[in-house]
């Protein structure tokens, strides 16, 4: 009986300790796989941590860009208050100048001499508008 008994013992205590040996390694791969875990976390957490300092960076940038903009708006309304300004004057230097050709062209072609006196003051006077205009 002794041997029973023992063999019994033996054939009882060999799952038990089969389950003991799992159970160890189970517990030394849930550690590994736990390990593992925290590492990438890690080093999510650190790629993470570099896009968001990233954008910071591009976020102050578009700060400076907005500035920017509000500059060269403002240049811009300035130069449409002064663009038609410039227009009318250059369009009256056109002007003046058209009808300082029209008028020396008559002062050469008139027979009478009091009609070419009369167009050469004319253009003299257009020749001063014009000295006005280009200043």
């Amino acid at each position: 009986m002794n041997k029973e008994t023992t063999a019994e013992a033996a054939q009882q205590a060999a799952p038990a300790a089969a389950a003991n040996a799992t159970s160890r390694d189970m517990s030394k791969v849930a550690v590994i796989v736990s390990l593992l875990v925290v590492v990438l976390l890690v080093i999510f957490f650190f790629g993470m941590n570099r896009n968001i300092a990233g954008l910071t960076e591009e976020v102050k940038s578009l700060g400076a860009l907005r500035q920017d903009v509000s500059q060269l708006d403002g240049r811009m309304v300035k130069m449409e208050e002064g663009l038609p300004l410039q227009m009318k004057r250059l369009l009256a230097l056109d002007m003046v100048n058209e009808m300082a050709m029209k008028s020396a062209y008559l002062g050469n072609t008139l027979d009478d001499q009091a009609l070419r006196d009369k167009m050469q003051t004319i253009l003299q006077s257009l020749k001063e508008v014009r000295g006005e205009l280009e200043k």
